[in-house]
């Protein structure tokens, strides 16, 4: 039990621990400061408490996860609609996950959309191929990209100390670390809204995945245990990411400078370095930065540290393999998920169930390749996100499924507001395409409309 225990820790941390734990978290350790982190425990522990209600549910009634919503919770709509956000984030991790692929072929970003769907189907491979070892395959690819994140951070930290000479590129640098670890750091309420929303999403709320997990998860399974590890790790993550984030302003601001006063380098290529610089140091200092735009600046490490840091090839294979792992790892196990709800909902094979869901993600990310539906896309699980949680949640209370029905209640509470303050900021944004993506996210909820209509067809 002890070795189950093990695995299903990287289980969910492989899960847990995805790239919003590099593209989005470490914006708002870096904004702001220790007061972020602190902020960020509130829906940490609402995370916890979610997850680890959610999967005893399951484990202890043996019911899967649509019986359970349509015999004992008697809503079978939220099953389609947590089936809907799930193949959403499935579209969405392929697309951001796959992105960091292209600075190790030097490739174009025209071809991200083509490495997501063949992520995608590797993803389908491995889930084929590896059969009963699923779990132990996830594990390991979690050890690995965690073990990566880490070296990556002290290689980015040690090179960028070594090759910096500009004071001005120094102070920069310095201003991001320490702005990582001070309590002086302002607040404002747009991030705040933003971080609890963006750490409901990293924690992988709304996709019916912990019901699914305590399903099949063991009678001696510890999910205490489990989830501890699962904190420490995604805190750990989430520190390296921000700091590799703080200590590659120095090297973007010097590469900048140094081409001000270099007559080979064109007018077009110091603009460039000064928008990467620029967007670097926008990230680590305003915390209400469009979501579309926080997400790219993570792609400009590799480009900043590549002909600025020695030794670079080495630290982006690290940086950029450990992205693609963090995803990869998530989106294994929202196939896996989404096949077991499907499978349930239309009694379907194995094998059919994983290929429609595979289908549709890849059609999901093929479409991301346009820049409007991109931005609709990706802003789905930041607009709805806490909602579609909300709605996940329901069962619990409606059913009698915990005894802490008062606790539930309070954290349905909890993510009505942060969803509502989420829906308001993206409504207000003023972008056509994050209006779309918040309606797009409304429509997900349609099914809870019809789930009178459900309960009598299943009769």
């Amino acid at each position: 039990m002890r070795r189950v225990n093990v695995l299903m820790a990287f289980l969910i941390a492989g899960y847990i621990l995805g790239i919003w734990n590099f593209l989005i978290l470490p914006k708002y350790y870096m904004t702001f400061g220790l007061k972020g982190f602190l902020i960020s425990l509130i829906p940490v522990l609402i995370a916890m408490f979610l997850i680890y209600s959610e999967a005893e549910s399951t484990r202890r009634t043996r019911y899967l996860i649509y019986e359970l919503f349509f015999k004992v919770a008697r809503t079978p709509a939220i099953m389609f609609t947590l089936l809907m956000f799930l193949l959403i984030l499935l579209g969405v991790t392929s697309y951001f996950s796959s992105w960091g692929l292209i600075y190790l072929f030097s490739g174009d970003t025209t071809f991200v959309p083509l490495l997501a769907v063949l992520t995608i189907i590797i993803a389908v491979l491995l889930l084929l191929l590896a059969k009963g070892r699923v779990l132990e395959f996830i594990s390991g690819i979690s050890v690995i990209f965690i073990v990566f994140t880490i070296i990556s951070t002290i290689l980015i930290r040690n090179r960028s100390l070594s090759v910096l000479t500009s004071e001005q590129a120094k102070y920069y640098m310095h201003q991001a670390v320490s702005g990582i670890t001070s309590f002086s750091q302002p607040l404002t309420f747009h991030g705040v809204i933003m971080l609890l929303t963006s750490v409901i999403v990293a924690f992988g709320l709304g996709a019916g995945v912990y019901y699914v997990i305590g399903s099949f998860a063991p009678e001696g399974l510890n999910f205490k245990r489990v989830l501890i590890g699962v904190f420490i790790l995604q805190v750990i993550l989430s520190f390296a990411a921000a700091y590799s984030m703080a200590y590659s302003l120095g090297p973007a601001f010097q590469a900048f400078e140094k081409s001000v006063h270099s007559p080979r380098i064109s007018p077009e290529e110091s603009f460039k370095l000064y928008t990467q610089f620029s967007a670097l140091r926008n990230y680590a200092t305003n915390s209400t930065t469009p979501l579309p735009q926080s997400v790219r600046v993570f792609y400009f490490i590799p480009e900043i540290l590549k002909g600025n840091v020695p030794g670079a090839s080495a630290i982006i294979f690290l940086l950029v393999l450990s992205l693609y792992f963090a995803g990869l790892t998530t989106i294994i196990v929202l196939l896996e998920m989404g096949n077991q709800m499907l499978s349930e909902v239309m009694q379907l094979s194995r094998e059919k169930s994983l290929a429609v869901v595979a289908i549709i993600g890849m059609i999901l990310a093929g479409l991301m390749a346009i820049s409007s539906a991109r931005t609709m896309f990706l802003v789905v699980p930041f607009s709805v996100g806490p909602l579609v949680a909300l709605a996940e949640a329901y069962p619990l209370f409606s059913s009698g499924l915990t005894t802490r029905r008062g606790a539930v209640a309070v954290v349905m509470g909890a993510l009505l507001a942060v969803g509502l303050g989420a829906l308001y900021y993206a409504f207000g944004s003023g972008s056509d395409p994050v209006v779309m993506g918040a309606v797009i996210g409304l429509v997900l909820f349609f099914p809870l409309v019809v789930n009178g209509m459900l309960l009598k067809s299943r009769r």
